[in-house]
């Protein structure tokens, strides 16, 4: 799939920008936050990109920062929230004012984003309070980001796939890369250190 999109920015609105690539102009819908990162129009940018298919539909959307993909895609997860509302949460909010908003169960913060009513508040709180607590998957999210490989991906989906916590799981890998000295262990060690760090 396409990963990001790098090009001369031929349009550009608070929600949705256009890189041409090469004479192809990629569509993508965007944040207010990130509409705020692009240069003026005719300038070079760069999106990080995440598509959302959807029957015959195909969405791509842009972000100016992995930060704000990586928050995207973990409230895609919670039930209930499509790309438009995870985009208007990103267009409201910064996701480290977010993510302390959910930790701290501040729905009359959460409230305030366009869209979102009591009950969505409240389920946001209490699907993501895990993924943002400190040693959660957010934050083991954060480790692949600076390089640590696939490995801890596998790692973390088999021990789920055990009967972890996705929280338990992070705390486990956090571990074990913790001790591991810079070095990223196999997929079997990381499972197998894991099992015994718990």
């Amino acid at each position: 799939m396409i990963a990001f999109v790098e090009g001369r920015l031929a349009e550009k609105t608070p929600s949705r920008a256009v890189i041409d690539v090469s004479g192809v102009g990629y569509d993508l819908a965007i944040s207010l936050n990130t509409y705020e990162e692009l240069p003026e129009k005719g300038g070079r940018a760069r999106l990080l990109t995440v598509p959302y298919i959807r029957e015959e539909k195909i969405q791509l959307y842009g972000f100016g920062t992995q930060e704000e993909l990586d928050l995207f895609q973990v409230v895609l997860g919670v039930p209930g929230v499509g790309p438009k509302l995870a985009l208007a949460i990103l267009s409201a909010m910064r996701p480290e004012p977010f993510r302390r908003a959910v930790v701290e169960g501040d729905t009359a913060v959460l409230l305030r984003i366009p869209g979102i009513g009591k009950k969505s508040a409240e389920r946001l709180v209490v699907e993501l309070r895990s993924k943002f607590e400190p040693g959660g998957r957010e934050e083991i999210t954060a480790l692949l980001r600076r390089g640590k490989g696939g490995a801890v991906e596998e790692a973390l989906l088999a021990l789920e796939t055990l009967g972890f916590r996705n929280d338990q799981a992070a705390r486990a890998v956090k571990k074990v890369l913790d001790m591991s000295g810079g070095e990223t262990p196999s997929v079997e060690e990381l499972v197998r250190k894991a099992l015994t760090v718990v």
